[in-house]
């Protein structure tokens, strides 16, 4: 989930498949380590884990994926899905500046 060029930094929804138990913990645990992540969780379904990962720009988030991620133990698909703009999220709500006539 990137945002190029915005004010935050770019994230992304990381999935993750694994038809074997054994390295599934390792990796989760290796992944919720890493700096870039700010949220991962075990799942049910098409893919085992979850993340959400914040990258500089779209170079970084490649280099990621395709480094760090794809090295883990375990790991047999990554899909990634850039957030383009955050619509809703949790938090105290910030004044919008007034209106320059």
């Amino acid at each position: 989930m990137a945002t190029l060029g915005a004010s935050h930094a770019p994230k992304a929804a990381l999935g993750r498949s694994s038809r074997h138990r054994s390295p599934l913990a390792g990796a989760g645990e290796t992944l919720a380590s890493h700096p870039e992540t700010s949220f991962a969780v075990a799942t049910t379904g098409t893919t085992n884990l979850t993340a959400m990962v914040n990258c500089r720009d779209g170079r970084d988030l490649y280099r990621y994926l395709t480094g760090r991620v794809a090295g883990l133990p375990g790991v047999q698909s990554l899909e990634s899905a850039p957030v383009i703009r955050t619509v809703k999220r949790a938090g105290t709500p910030l004044r919008r500046p007034a209106a320059r006539p």
